[in-house]
């Protein structure tokens, strides 16, 4: 069994000519539109160290783990430039695949939560613009069992994305005026359906009605249920279950001022 020793592992900046993938089948396959993305998005204080293996007869260093990165930097300065790699005790392609296969399914990726917040605190515009609004609103971005916590942060942005920050702000205002404390309330596709109903027929809505029909005829977890037989009907996503149930209860009872 191998042992963690310290001076095991070495890390040494090696010139991009001695470094390859010496056995493509201990590698995934090269893709050189992710390696022209790196390039045009390099930051060296991004740049993580390649993982290569101990040299073989020719000097070569095979890499295990890196091989887009390694391409990025030949495309950017050439065969000469130095990289840091972080050189590991293998010698062969067995072992080289074994390390790759354990680099690459033990890493625990960050959640949309987690991504979400480091985003708001890098300044990134739409995240920090959401994070407002959902602060306005009285509510946190946080996976909790809080009434007032909102875990759904991709529908936060795709009704961002789709319609704009207002349509967003009504969005979450309705939701938490129909069912202000109900944390099933918040939950993506609900989100998502009231945005998208809202961005698309905001300037005829009546809110007054939207608020009092919605909350006479459902409960979050009534209106989920009905938007997926919606959805297992009329196809599509949960969500737009939600805006077709949302729209049809709308609708209801009155001639003139239907949305579509």
């Amino acid at each position: 069994m191998s042992t963690f020793v310290e001076g095991a592992h070495s890390t040494k900046w090696i010139p991009i000519k001695n470094l390859s993938v010496v056995w493509a089948t201990a590698q995934r396959e090269f893709n050189e539109h992710h390696a022209k993305k790196i390039a045009a998005a390099f930051d060296p204080d991004l740049f993580d160290d390649l993982v290569v293996t101990l040299p073989n007869g020719d000097g070569i260093y095979h890499v295990v783990d890196g091989q887009h990165r390694m391409a990025a930097i030949r495309s950017l300065y050439g065969e000469e430039e130095k990289v840091p790699c972080r050189v590991v005790d293998a010698k062969d392609p067995a072992r080289a695949a074994l390390i790759f296969d354990k680099i690459n399914t033990g890493r625990r990726l960050p959640t949309g939560i987690e991504k979400f917040r480091v985003r708001v605190t890098a300044g990134s515009e739409t995240e920090v613009a959401i994070n407002k609004i959902v602060t306005w609103i009285g509510c946190r971005i946080e996976s909790s069992e809080n009434p007032n916590a909102i875990r759904a942060v991709s529908a936060l942005i795709n009704v961002y994305n789709s319609f704009g920050l207002e349509v967003l702000k009504e969005t979450l205002i309705s939701i938490r005026g129909i069912w202000k404390d109900d944390k099933g309330s918040l939950e993506g596709p609900i989100i998502e359906g009231f945005g998208s109903m809202i961005g698309e027929h905001r300037g005829h809505l009546d809110w007054k009605r939207l608020r009092e029909k919605t909350a006479l005829a459902y409960t979050p977890g009534r209106l989920l249920g009905q938007a997926k037989a919606d959805k297992e009907a009329l196809g599509g996503r949960i969500a737009d279950g939600v805006k077709r149930v949302l729209i049809r209860n709308y609708n209801q009872g009155i001639r003139t001022g239907k949305l579509n």
